[in-house]
């Protein structure tokens, strides 16, 4: 199946609204997008915002955490993008990758 205009961005941006730490994966295996940065300097230029100063500790160095800033009116700007981007190819293609994943572990 091929993969559908926008999954990397959708899959990204639905994490960052969950609060989950997107540069803590492996890029193109999670997101399948060779560079995250490239999702992020995009989602800015849609109005969503990010908190710029934030910190992680890693097993080799300190890096910059994506971290969206918790305003209602930037997360409901993030969640309206989710919804925009959220097609049925992209729904399809989620449940696919899933159901392959499932296959390999089993």
């Amino acid at each position: 199946m091929k993969k559908p205009p926008f999954i990397s961005h959708y899959l990204v941006l639905q994490d960052l609204i969950n609060g989950i730490d997107v540069r803590i994966y492996n890029d193109s295996i999670v997101y399948l997008v060779s560079r995250i940065e490239n999702i992020k300097v995009w989602l800015k230029k849609q109005g969503i915002e990010f908190i710029e100063d934030a910190v992680s500790p890693s097993r080799f160095a300190n890096y910059k955490p994506y971290i969206l800033i918790n305003t209602s009116e930037n997360m409901k700007r993030a969640e309206e993008l989710l919804e925009n981007l959220e097609t049925q190819q992209i729904l399809d293609f989620i449940e696919f990758w899933k159901s392959e994943d499932e296959q390999k572990t089993s």
